[in-house]
């Protein structure tokens, strides 16, 4: 039985978050590396190989957060709800057009370097272009939550004043999205504390969930019409 944060050491619960980030970063060299071996069986097992493992993130770092809960957590959305979702996604967006114009005016950047890395693996082939997008919007958001508002909320800073934890959530979500500038870094960092903000106001991580599925199945739509020409 999973022991709730409380009966943890602080070093056990870094430990245990710094385990469950760092295999979702190493995962997608599942598929880097498949698509590098000369064997067609290979080419087609990798990307379903790396969707199991991210499963299997999932699961891991779920059973850490699950006896912290104190609401239930995937019960039908309300109306309120919806309305939160979708305001929280319009504001994102909005906040990553002022960014990704700051980052044009500063550094000449089109793109984040994470996009980038997104676009480089959906470019391997058709196969995992259809298994990584399919990850990306709805598996990851999960996989994400869980691990970076679901632990680092419920993990550090509990006791201490209410955004301290929301900021820093924030922060560790920029950390592990590859940002290469101050900006890019702010951009990924405001959308993780907005995420937290709402998974701690509310208790449910379904609501930062919900978001974080709406926002990357939007980015990847608009990934994929950029690789094939649709959009420049």
């Amino acid at each position: 039985m999973k022991k709730k944060a409380e009966d943890l050491s602080i070093i056990t619960r870094i430990i245990i978050f710094l385990g469950c980030v760092l295999l979702v970063i190493i995962c997608p060299l599942i598929i880097q590396i498949g698509s590098l071996v000369n064997n067609p069986t290979i080419n087609v097992l990798a990307p379903f190989i790396y969707v199991l493992a991210y499963l299997l993130i999932g699961w891991l770092a779920w059973s850490f957060l699950k006896p912290n809960l104190k609401l239930p957590q995937f019960t039908r959305f309300t109306s309120d709800e919806i309305n939160t979702i979708f305001k929280t996604v319009g504001l994102i967006y909005v906040l990553n057009f002022i960014f990704n114009l700051l980052a044009q005016y500063l550094y000449q950047a089109t793109s984040t370097q994470n996009q980038k890395n997104i676009e480089s693996l959906l470019s391997i082939n058709h196969l995992v272009l259809i298994v990584f997008s399919l990850t990306a919007a709805f598996i990851a958001p999960f996989v994400e939550e869980f691990i970076f508002r679901g632990l680092v909320i419920n993990y550090f800073f509990v006791n201490s004043n209410w955004w301290i934890n929301v900021i820093l959530s924030g922060m560790l979500f920029s950390l592990g999205h590859a940002s290469t500038n101050i900006v890019s870094f702010i951009l990924y960092a405001t959308m993780g504390s907005v995420l937290a903000y709402i998974y701690k106001k509310s208790g449910k991580i379904k609501l930062s969930i919900a978001v974080h599925m709406v926002n990357n199945t939007i980015a990847m739509l608009l990934t994929i019409l950029t690789i094939f020409g649709v959009l420049k």
